[in-house]
């Protein structure tokens, strides 16, 4: 089965994002980026801007999801995850299926542009569309949506540290509408839904209706001179539930969880 590309080991990770927690800023063990890009680069693209906007703790991955569907044991290991999609899934009914199951057990999911697609390509199925795990109706891809427009909930940590954003020259989004239940936080300027959540199941789904790969890959995809790499990163962030800062008795137990690592770790070599 295929395994994701690893950037560090998640203990590491999880002992800075005590450290980060501990001086108040949000922090995130791991996320996965769970793509199906045409873009030969898109992976690593999405993987690149999410790491360098330094709010995820450190470790951003990737699985590929044209060759293979993730195993709930494998998505476990990762506190939020981004899916997306411009070639068909694998399986659109397993990665929905799992997507939900990893739901079911407390992980957030981060639905962006094509996932949310109804052509011949497909997009997610399953579980997660079946039983209103997803955020948008599925509906076919559009061009020229714009840029970042009117914010419903301008005071959002969605929408924290995004000061603009550029869909590019082709400007690709999903022709969705809200599924209910659901909150609205931002949209286009042509006035398609770009950004919105669900907050019903056991975690959050966030839906944001924009392509991930940028104008590094491909010219008219989305400008990297404005915010969409911020708005990904709030994004995995608010589903993963780590931009809440602990109360001061939860640091506490990260430290004592931190000290206990640190001492079965030295318990493993011994």
């Amino acid at each position: 089965m295929t395994r994701p590309t690893r950037t560090l080991p998640r203990l590491r990770a999880l002992l800075a994002a005590t450290a980060l927690c501990a001086t108040g800023l949000a922090a995130q063990a791991a996320v996965l980026i769970l793509g199906a890009p045409r873009q030969p680069n898109g992976l690593a693209d999405v993987q690149a801007k999410l790491s360098d906007t330094g709010l995820l703790g450190g470790v951003v991955d990737v699985f590929n999801v044209a060759g293979d569907t993730p195993t709930l044991a494998l998505l476990s290991a990762y506190d939020s995850v981004l899916v997306f999609s411009d070639a068909r899934y694998a399986s659109g009914t397993l990665l929905g299926n799992v997507l939900a199951d990893y739901v079911d057990a407390g992980g957030g999911v981060v639905e962006a542009a094509f996932s949310h697609y109804s052509g011949p390509l497909g997009g997610l199925a399953g579980r997660f569309v079946t039983q209103n795990y997803d955020v948008y109706t599925t509906a076919f891809g559009q061009s020229s949506c714009g840029a970042l427009g009117a914010t419903t909930l301008a005071a959002s940590p969605l929408l924290d540290g995004v000061d603009s954003f550029s869909g590019g020259a082709s400007a690709y989004c999903n022709r969705v509408n809200q599924k209910a239940g659901t909150t609205l936080v931002a949209s286009w300027s042509n006035g398609e839904e770009l950004l919105a959540y669900r907050l019903d199941h056991n975690a959050p789904v966030v839906g944001l209706n924009m392509y991930p790969v940028s104008s590094d890959v491909r010219s008219d995809f989305w400008d990297t001179s404005t915010d969409g790499a911020r708005l990904m990163a709030n994004a995995l962030a608010f589903a993963g539930r780590l931009n809440q800062v602990p109360e001061p008795d939860s640091l506490a137990l990260l430290g004592i969880a931190t000290v206990a690592a640190g001492i079965a770790l030295r318990r493993r070599k011994a």
